[in-house]
């Protein structure tokens, strides 16, 4: 706060993320939702126009808390599917290698080429197939909100779904498209099919659905700032992250 009673708006590099927010000991059914605390801007003094200096204080000091910027360093991915160790999905999904190493080393190597440690990754279902996750926890960069898949058995801590609103956009995050309530009304974020239902590509604009299996997203994780920046609302169809949207007819 200076002289004059005014609160500088906290600096960030995340984009426009805002979260659905609950009290510390409120959770939404199904699934926890990303919750900060609010930090109560300091008292100004006394004297002429206090009570509107105060108030004024306190809406600045909620937009900033309201701001990815005050909260979040880095940016926000989306990634789903990886099945490391899973030597049947090379041929299942058509995956263009050879190897079972050569599988986990791409797709760990070009995770870390994208995501740094202040990066916040969220990763939709089915991260490896048998065996501990916890090396490839360790191996994979950044902060990781994991959505529970079908083969996620020993992954504690992953929520059944998330919901998370940026650029405008409201996005319910959930390994199979299929669970996302009827009544959901804004966009759903998936993984489960991979490249094998039609469907379900990349972006289906009809249904509002975005497959980011990583088959669909070039086996990398895809930034929200890429993503609303496609303008989503105008998009039919788009088979994967590399595709020329079709748009929908004017």
């Amino acid at each position: 706060m200076n002289s004059g009673g005014k609160i500088a708006r906290p600096e960030g590099r995340c984009g426009s993320l805002t979260f659905r927010e609950r009290g510390p000991d409120q959770r939404v059914p199904g699934g926890d939702i990303v919750n900060e605390h609010l930090r109560r801007p300091p008292l100004p003094g006394r004297g002429p126009g206090t009570l509107t200096q105060m108030i004024r204080g306190i809406i600045r000091s909620i937009k900033a808390f309201l701001s990815p910027r005050s909260r979040h360093r880095g940016k926000i991915f989306l990634i789903s599917d990886l099945h490391l160790n899973h030597a049947k999905i090379i041929f299942h999904c058509h995956r263009p290698f050879t190897t079972l190493n050569q599988m986990n080393s791409h797709l760990v190597e070009r995770w870390n080429r994208e995501v740094g440690p202040d990066d916040t990754v969220y990763h939709i279902g089915d991260l490896c197939i048998r065996g501990s996750p916890r090396r490839w926890i360790r191996e994979l960069n950044g902060r990781k909100v994991f959505i529970r898949g079908n083969h996620d058995q020993h992954l504690i801590g992953a929520k059944h779904h998330t919901v998370l609103t940026y650029g405008g956009y409201e996005f319910y995050l959930v390994h199979n498209p299929r669970d996302a309530p009827p009544s959901w009304r804004g966009w759903v974020v998936h993984g489960h099919t991979h490249n094998k239902v039609p469907d379900y590509p990349f972006i289906n604009g009809e249904a509002k659905t975005i497959n980011v299996s990583c088959e669909c997203t070039g086996y990398a994780p895809l930034t929200l700032d890429h993503l609303v920046s496609l303008d989503l609302e105008s998009i039919s169809r788009m088979e994967t992250v590399h595709s020329q949207p079709v748009r929908k007819a004017r």
